[in-house]
């Protein structure tokens, strides 16, 4: 399990934050499941030593 924080662009919200928790790190390029809608990951800004990850996603 790893602990996303997440930086998104929602279609009619614009641009939203939320921490979620994920069964395996993921990869530039793969879908992520925020809130019932799906996201791609199109950038990840940091890897924290407790497994953290800050990921950017835009919705598909």
């Amino acid at each position: 399990m790893v602990r996303l924080n997440t930086l998104y662009h929602h279609k009619s919200k614009g641009w939203q934050s939320k921490q979620i928790i994920y069964q395996i790190p993921p990869s530039i390029g793969e879908t992520v499941k925020i809130d019932k809608v799906h996201y791609k990951v199109i950038n990840i800004i940091h890897y924290a030593e407790d497994g953290t990850l800050e990921i950017v996603a835009q919705a598909e």
